[in-house]
């Protein structure tokens, strides 16, 4: 039974385009870090003379700091996505209530929070490289990514029970 609606369908375009995005972040972000070490003298220079004033070799390396805390978020939003687009093919087949989708509830819970760790190191980035400005990024602490996580989890103990369940009665019929 392949369900198709407006919400699976949308979700499917979404997902696609967010991982298509998140490759390209992804790709840009390591390019990036290695221009910035083949090019460190330029790097440098620019730095010093776009903030005069400011330290550049520890604005050099916060930007670098900066940009493994990006690499870091898109491999976890990678899993997250994937894993997600995966769920959503066996709801779009009908069958969501499968054990493999606990399993891959529980990748998106470790992913998420993976992405919820990260914040601990952007804020101090923020906070101890005070060089970057407003190009740190902020590392708010979210009550609300917190619950997601706790939710994923969670979810994800459910899936596999009612999995359990389905299977066991679909052993009596």
């Amino acid at each position: 039974m392949f369900t198709r609606d407006r919400l699976t369908e949308t979700a499917w375009i979404v997902i696609g385009l967010g991982r298509v995005l998140n490759w390209l972040f992804l790709l840009g972000v390591l390019l990036l870090l290695v221009l910035s070490w083949l090019f460190a003298e330029s790097l440098i220079s620019f730095l010093s003379n776009s903030n005069p004033g400011v330290d550049a070799a520890s604005e050099a390396t916060g930007l670098r700091l900066e940009m493994l805390i990006g690499i870091l978020a898109a491999i976890a939003t990678g899993r997250l996505l994937a894993a997600l687009r995966d769920v959503l093919a066996t709801a779009r087949a009908g069958d969501p209530f499968v054990a493999a989708n606990a399993g891959r509830l529980q990748a998106m819970g470790w992913a998420l929070l993976a992405l919820q760790l990260l914040d601990i190191p952007a804020s101090l980035l923020g906070r101890f490289v005070p060089s970057l400005g407003s190009a740190a990024p902020n590392g708010d602490i979210s009550l609300g990514g917190w619950m997601a996580v706790l939710l994923l989890f969670v979810l994800s103990r459910v899936f596999a029970a009612g999995a359990v369940m389905r299977d066991d009665l679909e052993g009596t019929v």
